[in-house]
């Protein structure tokens, strides 16, 4: 079972759970590649050959990278926009090495003529990489003006 907290901010109202061991969120990040190259295979023919290629392009397409991470003395800071999400919605996922942030919503259209409501659900998937091992004790995460704050320091070296 992953270990998870609530981190809260100074205002309590933008705090994020950060969950310990991020594999159940790098899983669904996996999978939701998976299911995007499945489907590229399907438009593509259902040929062989273009695995590589498939989960490529899936990945480009699913996965985000975070490009920045700022490092001030010995802690990594990552902030990246996640406009219309509540921190209810986000969960952020760390080890040592690596962070994902799963961004989860769903959203309804009003009904019309007399036709029913539709209803979607929309996620964003987002990787950090972190440039040296991080102690995932340390992280916290905020959302304020549509943007994610993950903050973590860098893994004491011995």
């Amino acid at each position: 079972m992953a270990q998870t907290g609530t981190v809260r901010s100074k205002d309590n109202s933008s705090s994020v759970q950060i969950h310990k061991k991020n594999h159940q969120l790098a899983n669904r990040a996996n999978e939701a590649v998976a299911r995007r190259a499945y489907a590229l295979f399907l438009a593509d023919g259902g040929g062989n050959g273009h695995d590589l290629r498939h989960w490529l392009q899936a990945e480009s397409e699913v996965l985000t990278r975070v490009p920045e991470i700022r490092e001030s003395d010995s802690w990594y800071t990552v902030n990246t926009p996640l406009p219309g999400f509540s921190p209810e919605q986000v969960n952020v996922g760390i080890d040592a090495n690596q962070a994902v942030i799963v961004a989860d919503k769903s959203h309804s259209t009003d009904q019309q003529h007399g036709k029913p409501a539709a209803t979607g659900e929309e996620s964003v998937f987002l990787m950090v990489e972190w440039p040296s091992a991080v102690d995932p004790d340390t992280a916290s995460a905020y959302i304020r003006n549509d943007s994610l704050t993950l903050t973590v320091k860098q893994a004491t070296r011995s």
